[in-house]
């Protein structure tokens, strides 16, 4: 459909729900004017038009009517290239490119709100100052955004960004903005059956992989792995029955084949391994530290894609390798080498096999 530069200004305005003396006023210029410029009895001045697109989040093509698409378009190809560069890994390089987006598209809220993104996943391996510069871009979205779904998703990175940064007391300030479990689509829209025929399989199914993921967490946490919480009651002994029932939850919706999820497996059976270690039942460890090791092994064998074939995820491609940042041998390999809790083991024939078998498995 084609607007006039008039209709557009009049509909990104009340997209903003404001007065046209509301946007004189931060325009400098009197409401006469953008009444004239909304009925195209006038235009604003030529210097006007990167402050307004800039104002309403839009590019000065889209402002003036130049093809949209192609501006969709070529952000649609930043955002494919930089999911792209995440995949492999390459941190720099993503971030870099998702500067390079919001330089060509200023003011472009959804390619900020990327660049935060990116911020944020990087700054292990660039700067923690990556974490202050994400907090900000997710502030300015807060401030500028009436878009719910974009202001939903800066909100949970201001979560993560502070809890990076070590201040619980400021995430789960914004935590507690996010709805609660009974307020997301996925309960509701799954508990009244919205969606229909063969949507409805994809969402439930989609639904059925966010709540095993989102129970796995919270039982991890409860499970107090790090001893970190004072008031934790669990015995060493119920942490690990805990950790049980999370493998055989992920068995059970995963099916036989977990692809990609053996690389859970294998944390939760080290995490056992080093409960008994702590217990002083080695030979306990060392059952759950080689079947961390197969765990491994299966985790390198499946293809990209592979479908899972438990009823509940029937037909679900797994993620691919290049999801996972580490190389589960290598990662396995680190740990047993350098944490001094495996010393107790350390010249024990088992433990030397599953070294060995790792090395092999890089080499």
């Amino acid at each position: 459909m084609y607007y006039t530069f008039g209709e557009k200004m009049k509909t990104l305005r009340k997209r903003r729900d404001l007065t046209q003396e509301q946007l004189a006023e931060y325009l400098g210029v009197s409401f006469q004017a953008v009444s004239k410029w909304e009925t195209n009895a006038a235009y604003p001045d030529i210097s006007l038009l990167p402050v307004i697109a800039n104002f309403y989040g839009v590019t000065t093509d889209e402002l003036l009517g130049v093809d949209v698409t192609k501006a969709k378009e070529k952000q649609e190809e930043y955002l494919k290239e930089i999911y792209d560069l995440y995949h492999q890994w390459k941190l720099v390089e993503m971030v870099a490119l998702a500067r390079k987006a919001c330089h060509e598209f200023p003011g472009n809220l959804d390619m900020l709100d990327t660049l935060s993104w990116c911020l944020h996943q990087s700054y292990g391996m660039m700067s923690a100052a990556n974490l202050d510069e994400a907090i900000d871009i997710a502030g300015k979205i807060l401030e500028e955004s009436t878009d719910t779904m974009l202001r939903y998703r800066a909100t949970a990175r201001m979560c993560y960004c502070y809890s990076a940064k070590g201040n619980n007391e400021k995430a789960l300030e914004y935590a507690n903005q996010l709805p609660n479990l009974m307020q997301t689509k996925q309960f509701i829209a799954g508990r009244l059956g919205l969606h229909q025929g063969k949507d409805q399989i994809e969402f439930t199914q989609s639904c059925i992989s966010s709540y095993i993921r989102a129970l796995i967490e919270v039982m991890i946490q409860y499970a107090d792995l790090d001893y970190a919480n004072p008031d934790n009651t669990l015995t060493d002994t119920e942490k690990i029955a805990l950790l049980q029932n999370i493998l055989t939850i992920q068995q059970t919706m995963y099916g036989d084949k977990l692809c990609d999820r053996h690389f859970d497996a294998l944390e939760y059976n080290k995490s056992i391994a080093d409960i008994y270690l702590r217990m002083g039942e080695t030979d306990s460890a060392l059952d759950h530290l080689e079947k961390a090791y197969a765990h491994a092994e299966q985790f390198a064998k499946y293809t990209d894609g592979d479908k899972y074939r438990s009823v509940a995820l029937k037909n679900i491609a797994s993620e691919p390798h290049s999801h996972w940042s580490r190389n589960p041998f290598e990662d396995m390999l680190d740990r047993l080498t350098n944490q001094s809790r495996y010393d107790v083991i350390r010249t024990d024939p088992r433990f030397l096999a599953i070294l060995s078998k790792i090395k092999s498995s890089i080499s």
